[in-house]
């Protein structure tokens, strides 16, 4: 990499004359400069070839100077600023030219430079399709209590901004976490490519933060601690409009699809009073709380929701979350709906103490298996329509997410489906067979 040093477009030799010293020799009159600059003591770092970047990817230039006592920096781009800083990062929406101005000033001297980016979207393309995902189109978590803060509500945030907040935690790879809140709440993603389906293979992941009981106090106790399942529907953009179309969707078919009874832990659930049934077209409505509890009692019947079965209760909000549990960019009502899973919570406890287990289905969700099992990985061939027929689909363009269990479990609170992220096994080369 060499230095080049961009010129001042307003030369300052008629400053030094009149002012009756050169700038470097101006130290003593002003004893609160330990350093006066002057033109070539401030260089912009360039690569040999000039500036390059890429839309969508953060771009950044350096700034060596001398000194920086008592220097001020303004970055400027079509004549708006755009940094304050002496270094500069941003990043370009489209391709195309652009010219750049820094602005250096101490004290009343002011120095210029400008400098010339190339945007393309080159790189992308040299790099191929991204195995993660590149978009977000929607999200509404339910109320639950990490909702408002996985990502965080800011005052003034809307669905659009919000729907950045996600895509900035858990797309391009990033591993950072969301959290659907209890039954229904959803993200909707999208990926710069299509999925391909491959014959026999599984191929997608979805991350969450599932993993197993240490210590299940249940004797022989099939697998399980805190797995928290999402429904996982896919679509193919068939008329390629670039949009999941409402009749694109199809459900991925896990293991309690068609029959719960199968699961490793049916019987205990039955035996603990749990609601096993899977229902296909479940509705629930939260109402908007009006204020925040103050004592237990409040807490106690803090959200009201309905569903679409005539039962009707409360949303309980614990002492450990103390934000509210309702999506603050919502409106006074919210109504969700989708398939509802059977209840996997259990306490295992005795003799009075609590211990929850939240027992692993089988395959086939989200946020149920851990990250390292290939019961996280997705086969899209177990894609089906509302009458249970297989979709077949060529592969997915869209993938959407809600929390299929409705169920409190005591002190740990509801059942919500945390993400982190959606994989393209493929483009990973990793390899992983279906069930068969």
């Amino acid at each position: 990499m060499q230095k080049k040093i961009y010129h001042s477009l307003l030369p300052l030799l008629f400053f030094a004359l009149i002012s009756g010293c050169v700038l470097t020799g101006c130290k003593e009159d002003d004893p609160t400069i330990p350093y006066i600059l002057t033109q070539e003591d401030i260089q912009i770092v360039t690569p040999e070839n000039g500036f390059a970047a890429t839309i969508g990817q953060p771009f950044k230039i350096e700034v060596e100077t001398v000194s920086d006592e008592g220097v001020t920096y303004q970055w400027y781009l079509n004549g708006a600023v755009i940094s304050q800083t002496k270094n500069l990062e941003y990043t370009f929406k489209s391709a195309g030219e652009y010219d750049f101005r820094l602005i250096a000033k101490q004290g009343e001297l002011t120095y210029e430079y400008t400098c010339h980016i190339t945007v393309s979207d080159e790189k992308q393309e040299e790099q191929g399709p991204s195995a993660y995902i590149t978009k977000v189109l929607d999200f509404m978590p339910a109320v639950g209590q990490f909702t408002n803060t996985m990502p965080e509500y800011e005052e003034g945030d809307t669905q659009e901004s919000m729907n950045a907040k996600v895509l900035k935690a858990i797309g391009n790879g990033n591993r950072g976490m969301i959290s659907l809140g209890g039954f229904g709440g959803y993200v909707v993603v999208g990926f710069d490519h299509t999925i391909e389906n491959v014959p026999g293979k599984r191929d997608f992941r979805v991350l969450g933060n599932a993993f197993d009981a240490a210590e299940n106090p249940s004797p022989n106790a099939p697998e399980g601690g805190s797995c928290e399942p999402g429904v996982i529907m896919v679509a193919y953009d068939a008329n390629k409009n670039g949009i999941p179309d409402d009749d694109e969707w199809y459900e991925i078919a896990g293991s309690s699809h068609h029959n719960p009874a199968q699961e490793l832990w049916y019987q205990k659930a039955v035996d603990n009073g749990n609601d096993v049934d899977i229902l296909y077209d479940y509705e629930i409505t939260y109402y908007r709380p009006q204020n925040e509890p103050a004592t237990e009692e409040e807490r106690d019947t803090y959200i009201r929701w309905e569903d679409n079965r005539g039962n009707s209760g409360y949303k309980v909000k614990n002492i450990y979350h103390d934000q509210c549990y309702y999506p603050l960019w919502a409106g006074d009502e919210l109504t969700l709906k989708g398939t509802r899973l059977p209840q996997n919570g259990i306490d295992e406890g005795v003799e009075g103490n609590y211990y929850f287990v939240l027992y692993k289905f089988l395959y086939g969700y989200a946020d149920n298996a851990t990250n390292n099992s290939d019961e996280s990985a997705i086969d899209i061939d177990w894609a089906v329509d509302k009458d249970g027929n297989k979709a077949n689909l060529p592969g997915v363009d869209f993938i959407r997410i809600h929390t299929g269990v409705n169920q409190e479990n005591g002190w740990l609170g509801e059942c919500s489906t945390e993400i982190s992220g959606v994989e393209d096994l493929h483009i990973l080369g990793i390899d992983i067979n279906t069930r068969q």
